[in-house]
């Protein structure tokens, strides 16, 4: 008889579809990515940090019927704290985060790497933790189904951003390794495939020391993680969650039919669309609806109720749309809508477009040319003291320069590898590279957001540089209606959105969606000097997107992930930093790995821009 777990839950409340290709073990699209996210940001180095905070507590370990006997058991003393408790109530089974019995009182805690401030107002916070509660909520109502007779009160456990650590290198406190071989369900991963991942272990640097207690002592000090309760609106949500889990359980025992689900525009991010591996649970929902060559899914932005109507209707072509729908509320396309308008067109056409002002606006860019990217990290685990948790990490940048029209761009970078904060030192070398001349060209607005950051961050931690300061001011840009400013960053995706399009682009605008399209497409870029180091092709002579000629250089490293976005190059500098089972060689592989992907960022917005012109 097939069970329903929390994370059975969580996934069937978005659809109860996906929980019939759960259980039927269909591939997924998006396990890989959430995995790399947890590991990122310390997700499960919170989970076990959170251990460390209950001494007494006892971890559940056997099979799922040995758990739950050892689990009763435990309950049936007068006060205990269990890790990974398993609660079965008829085909309902959860595993609760930390369960502490005190007489007749359970407190359920569900630790999440998701953060709160317990300085801001709680319900509004509580309003946008609504999936985490009602993960709780379904807990509550396995474990009161189970045992009746106790009181429960619920709570989050979370890195609190209120809080400042007075540690410094916690997150060097904690190491990941690779988990060993287990049956256990990942709950962080909804749509987690047993055989995919193992939960990784996380170990305490201090764990067979012998003043261990002292390090915990520290912790529970530092107070980074606090409880948030939700036992109230928990109990609030007993009648919903019970009709839920209802139906689910009646579909996982009786089958699933047509007036269980609907398809509609949410299914945009089905998991289940797993592209070309099959079988697809997305395309066996949605049949011919989903082999649209230009797909509604495809318009930028999207077009809301809209998208239903035509959905209801057995309609998902990009002509279907009635472009009137298109507009705002005052009944004009404005940016949105305009943009929209250009994908239709230029689409249906498969033209390249360029608007007609492009010229001019690139023809007011100031030489030198500045072309820059940063790479930062932002984790659960504060790495420097006085920091917060999910503080901004400024760790790397590229710059591509170009000096004069038609000039070679040149290329300089800056890496942090050591153990000292790192921001003022990355914003004081690109200031020292860039100056008060020319102009600085960014890709959407992380880099503004990153320098106001650590603007803010000077006054914080008492960081005296006026003149840092005040380039800071000049570059950024501040749409505070106190501090509004202009500064001197120009946006490319902005320039994008307003004056290019490719129908290779469908909808996006991320510079891995236009760099493919520019670059696959115009043979020309191929044979400029210094692009060439990123012209190749496959076996069968296709061209190959840059991004993925980014590879391992040396074979010792050559079986780790490949630093080729974001999460990745998170990964990659956290593991630089604490992860002390690296040899010297493969930090050095990592670092130069991360060097490689920011340097191709910033060769791209050159790529681009000398596509359109700005040479």
């Amino acid at each position: 008889m097939q069970t329903l777990s929390k994370s059975d839950f969580q996934l069937a409340s978005s659809c109860p579809k996906k929980l019939v290709y759960k259980k039927a073990h269909y591939p997924t699209s998006n396990d890989t990515n959430e995995y790399m996210e947890m590991l990122a940001q310390g997700g499960y180095i919170v989970g076990h940090m959170a251990t460390l905070l209950f001494p007494d507590g006892v971890e559940i370990t056997g099979s799922t019927a040995e758990s739950v006997a050892k689990t009763n058991e435990y309950l049936e003393q007068e006060n205990c704290t269990l890790f990974e408790a398993a609660i079965k109530a008829g085909q309902k089974i959860i595993r609760i985060d930390v369960l502490k019995k005190r007489g007749n009182k359970l407190h359920l805690i569900e630790v999440k790497a998701k953060s709160h401030h317990t300085e801001k107002d709680s319900e509004k916070q509580k309003k946008q933790l609504e999936k985490y509660i009602e993960d709780v909520a379904y807990q509550y109502l396995v474990l009161t189904e189970a045992f009746p007779q106790f009181e429960v009160e619920c709570s989050l456990l979370m890195p609190d951003k209120a809080k400042r650590t007075q540690i410094d290198g916690m997150a060097g406190w904690f190491s990941i390794k690779p988990g060993k071989d287990s049956n256990k369900e990942l709950n962080e991963i909804i749509t987690q495939q047993k055989p995919k991942f193992n939960k990784p272990e996380v170990v305490f640097k201090y764990e067979n020391d012998p003043e261990k207690s002292r390090y915990i002592d520290e912790l529970l000090k530092d107070g980074i993680l606090d409880y948030m309760s939700v036992t109230k609106e928990v109990i609030q949500m007993q009648s919903v969650i019970k009709n839920r889990s209802n139906l689910f359980l009646e579909i996982l025992n009786n089958g699933i039919n047509s007036s269980h689900y609907k398809i509609n525009k949410s299914c945009k991010s089905c998991e289940f669309n797993s592209g070309n591996y099959m079988p697809n649970g997305y395309k066996e929902c949605w049949g011919e609806l989903a082999i649209e060559k230009d797909h509604i899914f495809d318009l930028y932005f999207g077009a809301g109720e809209h998208f239903d109507e035509l959905i209801e209707q057995q309609k998902s072509s990009l002509w279907d749309i009635d472009v009137e729908r298109l507009k705002n509320k005052k009944g004009e396309f404005g940016s949105r809508g305009t943009r929209q308008l250009i994908q239709l067109e230029n689409t249906r056409n498969n033209n390249e477009w360029i608007s007609n002002e492009l010229k001019s606006i690139s023809g007011e860019l100031k030489y030198p040319l500045h072309f820059i990217d940063f790479e930062t990290y932002t984790g659960a685990m504060p790495f420097h003291k006085g920091m917060r948790p999910y503080e901004l990490i400024a760790f790397q940048w590229s710059c591509h320069t170009i000096k004069y029209p038609g000039a070679a761009p040149e290329h300089k970078e800056w890496i942090h590898t050591g153990d000292q904060f790192p921001n003022f030192e990355f914003a004081e070398s690109l200031m020292d590279l860039i100056g008060n001349t020319g102009t600085p060209l960014m890709w959407a607005t992380h880099e503004n957001t990153v320098l106001r950051g650590i603007l803010n961050q000077m006054e914080i931690f008492g960081y005296q540089n006026q003149t840092l300061s005040q380039w800071i001011l000049n570059m950024t840009h501040d749409n505070d209606k106190k501090n509004k400013r202009e500064g001197r960053l120009i946006d490319m995706n902005r320039m994008t959105l307003e004056h290019y399009f490719h129908p290779y682009m469908k909808g996006k605008t991320s510079i891995k969606k236009v760099l493919p399209a520019i670059w696959n497409h115009n043979p020309y870029l191929h044979t400029v000097p210094f692009f060439k180091d990123y012209a190749a092709t496959d076996l069968l002579g296709a061209v190959i997107d840059p991004y993925d000629t980014l590879v391992a250089i040396s074979e010792e490293d050559a079986e780790e992930d490949v630093v080729n976005g974001g999460t990745d190059a998170m990964r990659a500098y956290q593991r630089i930093r604490f992860d002390d089972s690296l040899s010297v060689s493969q930090k050095e592989e990592i670092k130069n790995q991360l060097l490689n992907y920011c340097k191709l960022d910033t060769m791209a917005m050159v790529i681009i821009a000398h596509h359109w012109g700005i040479r």
